[in-house]
């Protein structure tokens, strides 16, 4: 390899590297960022609960409160009334006794005058009956019985009055009331202090949680950034690899099935810097129409691709379980592009190793070229590229489907997670541990769906701002053609009135034909440009994450769900064996949420299940995990009331 390109493949493998490796800390950045997030999300969603709390007893306190003033307000005029009655009833007593006394004086007097009448009378009736006198006398005997008789009804009446009336227990009632009045005036400086204790818990609360929401506002700012650094290194890395790489890249399949171990590498066709155009014509070697003999594709380990070169991928050219060969005449996809398909269990590393589950592997693409290419560029050495990114075959674990609630019974209080899994082949039972969480699902918090679509709804609003400026220049251009061919018909008819000036009108028209040809092309170029703009922007589209249910659930995937700690999850137990094997979760009331919070009577969660590898640490890497789509789980209150549904927890 001459010097040149010995330094040019130098700065291209340490071009790629440097941004491999700022894509790798940019990647720790923004999973730091995510953790930041999460956790700040879930002291938001503590304190939102905690001030709910508050702001539900504040309220109860508040109702409490009014109803003692209102007693309160019952108890003064009870109190006042009392005392009133007690102090009339008093007065009434008194009265109604002098009263009776003085109607019995009355009344003994009328007694003792219808006694001196009886006597008038017996005199009378003895000397002088039948006269006009004894009738006198009789009738004054009648009346003054009857008025003694009255008198004395009256007095007894009084008498009982005055016995009534001092049977009123006003003093009891009036002690009855004043105490019940003290009583209020407790209760409600109790209710009082109650009230206002609470309310500086409410301002606390509510300080709290404004904190813990400008806490998440920042988090989400900056895992924002951090995902916008993180696509700019990716698609300068991406770019570069295009450019200066041959766009290597290695596809594994998100769901890696070692059964059948299938993966691709693509990389572009060779372009060579000379065409048969840029040599003399006299020179026979026709080298540069058919630069290139055979790619081949060599797998090596990520710990040695630093010792890897191109004496020693030559070596393994033609050994067809190390090197995969593609012989130039297999013509490369419409937009020049080759996609190799390599099985895992038939191809070996460049150190004739299997390819082992968990390993961290690179691939070089080795350009052969034909010996006239060689001959007419003048260099003898084979083209190898930088190595490709790093990557690593694993098995994911199969995610758990169908979750639901199960109850025994209609008047169980608590209730069970039931989901299945499909049976995994090559692992044990005791080797896959599935973890249950309860998501809270709460409003106005960042979800997947934000971050996810961020890169989107950036790259569609720049296209469209292009597409914009793109139509502008289109109707500009139209307009400017219309004119021009306007302005041509015009001078045509003059030109033809005016044969005297012909060579000025042709040299009029030929400066139109000139501008309207070069309105064309322009037009022409411009309908270009909004074709592939519009072609961009629906490639973009067309990755537009699909609408999911659970929009105002907070960040959450697989790398939190994995370094959530014991404690805040419940394992699966199973339940039913067949094709698909059936796992239940216990639910009762120890149970918490993925924060370690208890569950809230009423409040909604997605349950949320993860498929976790917890066999041998040698194994580890071998196994990726999953996690359950619980962005379209329905989010389910959480209840242990008696005779629930069983739609409910």
């Amino acid at each position: 390899m001459n010097t040149y390109n010995e330094n040019l493949h130098s700065s291209v493998l340490s071009s790629l590297e440097s941004q491999e490796m700022t894509k790798k800390q940019l990647s720790s950045q923004l999973n730091t960022s995510m953790f930041s997030l999460y956790y700040a999300e879930g002291a938001e969603i503590v304190a939102q609960e905690k001030l709910d709390t508050t702001t539900k007893m504040y309220k109860e306190k508040q109702h409490i409160n009014n109803v003692v003033v209102t007693n309160k307000n019952m108890a003064d005029n009870l109190l006042l009334s009392a005392n009133q009655q007690k102090t009339y009833v008093t007065q009434a007593v008194t009265n109604m006794a002098v009263c009776a006394s003085n109607i019995q004086i009355a009344s003994n007097s009328i007694v003792r005058l219808a006694s001196d009448i009886g006597s008038i009378y017996s005199i009378v009736n003895a000397a002088d009956y039948g006269t006009q006198i004894y009738q006198q006398t009789l009738e004054a005997y009648n009346l003054i019985n009857k008025t003694a008789y009255t008198a004395e009804l009256t007095s007894q009446y009084a008498m009982e009055a005055t016995a009534s009336i001092s049977e009123v227990a006003t003093s009891t009632v009036a002690d009855g009331a004043k105490l019940t009045n003290t009583s209020v005036n407790n209760l409600l400086q109790t209710a009082t202090s109650d009230l206002t204790s609470i309310t500086a818990i409410l301002t606390v609360d509510n300080d709290t949680k404004s904190k813990a929401s400008i806490a998440t506002r920042a988090a989400e700012g900056a895992i924002k950034c951090s995902e916008v650094e993180y696509d700019a290194s990716k698609k300068a890395y991406t770019f570069n690899n295009e450019q200066f790489n041959q766009s290597l890249v290695v596809e594994v399949p998100s769901r890696f099935d070692p059964s059948t171990g299938i993966f691709n590498i693509s990389f572009d066709a060779y372009k060579s810097p000379f065409t048969p155009e840029d040599k003399d014509a006299a020179t026979l070697n026709t080298g540069l129409r058919k630069p290139v003999l055979s790619y081949n594709i060599i797998l090596v380990k990520d710990s040695k691709k630093s010792f890897f070169n191109a004496s020693t991928a030559e070596d393994l050219v033609g050994n067809s379980g190390q090197c995969k060969s593609i012989p130039a005449s297999q013509l490369p996809d419409a937009k020049g592009k080759y996609k190799e398909t390599l099985a895992y269990k038939q191809f070996r590393d460049s150190d004739n190793d299997p390819l082992v589950l968990g390993e961290n592997y690179v691939a070089f693409l080795l350009i052969v070229f034909t010996e006239s290419y060689k001959k007419e560029i003048n260099t003898f050495d084979e083209y190898l590229s930088a190595p490709s990114e790093v990557f690593s075959l694993t098995y994911t674990l199969k995610n758990a489907t169908d979750i639901n609630i199960s109850r025994e019974s209609a008047s169980e209080d608590l209730s069970k997670i039931a989901f299945n899994v499909e049976k995994e082949e090559v692992l044990k039972p005791n080797e896959i541990d599935y973890r249950c969480f309860f998501l809270p699902y709460p409003d106005h918090i960042a979800t997947n769906e934000d971050l996810d679509t961020l890169e989107f709804k950036i790259e569609t609003l720049e296209l469209e701002e292009e597409i914009k400026t793109v139509d502008a220049e289109i109707k500009f251009f139209t307009e400017n053609i219309e004119t021009l061919n306007a302005s041509a018909n015009q001078s045509n008819t003059e030109g033809a009135k005016n044969a005297k000036d012909s060579d000025q009108e042709k040299q009029k028209n030929a400066s139109l034909k000139n501008a309207l040809a070069d309105a064309k092309e322009k037009l022409r170029l411009a309908k270009n440009q909004l074709a592939d703009l519009n072609a961009k922007l629906k490639e973009v589209k067309d990755k537009y994450p699909k609408p999911v249910k659970n929009t105002n659930a907070f960040f959450f995937n697989l790398n939190l769900a994995e370094n959530i700690p014991a404690g805040n999850f419940t394992s699966a137990k199973p339940h039913k064996t067949g094709s698909l094997h059936e796992y239940t979760v216990q639910i009762d009331n120890t149970t918490t949420d993925n924060f370690g919070n208890p569950l809230i009577e009423d409040k909604s969660y997605i349950p949320v299940v993860l498929s976790y590898y917890k066999g041998s640490e040698n194994s580890k890497t071998k196994y990726t995990n999953s996690l359950s789509d619980w962005q379209n789980t329905t989010p389910i209150p959480y209840s242990i009331k008696e005779n629930l549904k069983s739609s409910t927890i």
